[in-house]
Formats: C-alpha cells, structure tokens, sequence
C-alpha cells in the first residue's frame, strides 16, 4: 500500500516573514523553517506566526516519526501585507509552486489567527484539507 502524502503547511497571509525577516515563501523543509523562524524571532519576538511555524514544525514531526503511514513535508507561505485579493491569489500560486514538487494527497494547515481562515477555499481548491 502506498504512503499517503501530507503537506504541513504554514500560512502567514499578511507576509511578516517577507516585511520582517526579509524572506521570501514559499520556503520548504524542518531545517528552512527552523531558520525562518529564528530570523523572524529575531527581527520581532512577539510576532504570532514564530508559534505557527513551530507548531507546523511538531505537526511534521509527528508524521514522520509515528508510524502513520504518511510521508510528510513541511512548508511556509506567505501571502501580500495587502491582505486580501493580492495575498490570496499570492498564496494559490505559492501553493501551486509546492504542489508541482511535493505531490500531496492532502493538507494540514496551521496559522495564527482566524482571519487566515479565509484561505481555506484556496487550499481546498487545490488539496484536501485533513485539519
């Protein structure tokens, strides 16, 4: 039987990693978030999105050393500081992007707050959404 593939995928709609730490997402793999988040903490220690890039992180971690039968990937995207529109269309092509290299069957998100709830189409249009 074959492994199930799952996409953790962070989501920062209003692009802090880009106007903070100076990123650009999408960025993929434990390693490369790790990274992302240290610079962003650095550049802002109460930003709410560090905690959403390591929950992101324990969710990865979690599929990959539990016997689940899941591969897994990690990943960041950001969207636009112009929430709406221009960051949610960013998204879809960001998702795009990581969908032509990891080739998921399904997706789990993780965010900040509920306003990124709004992309929850997006991804759906894309992916199935497991949590």
């Amino acid at each position: 039987m074959a492994k199930t593939k799952t996409l953790v995928t962070c989501i920062d709609r209003d692009d802090d990693i880009g106007w903070k730490a100076g990123l650009v997402t999408p960025i993929i793999g434990k390693e490369a978030l790790l990274s992302a988040a240290t610079k962003l903490a650095l550049a802002d220690p109460e930003e709410s999105d560090i905690n959403a890039i390591f929950e992101a992180i324990r969710i990865y971690e979690q599929l990959r050393t539990g016997d689940t039968g899941v591969e897994s990937e990690v990943v960041l995207i950001a969207g636009d500081r112009s929430v709406g529109a221009v960051s949610d269309r960013k998204i879809g092509q960001k998702i795009d992007e990581v969908l032509a290299q990891f080739h998921a069957d399904s997706a789990i998100l993780v965010s900040d707050g509920a306003e990124d709830e709004w992309i929850i189409p997006i991804i759906q249009s894309r992916v199935k959404i497991d949590s």
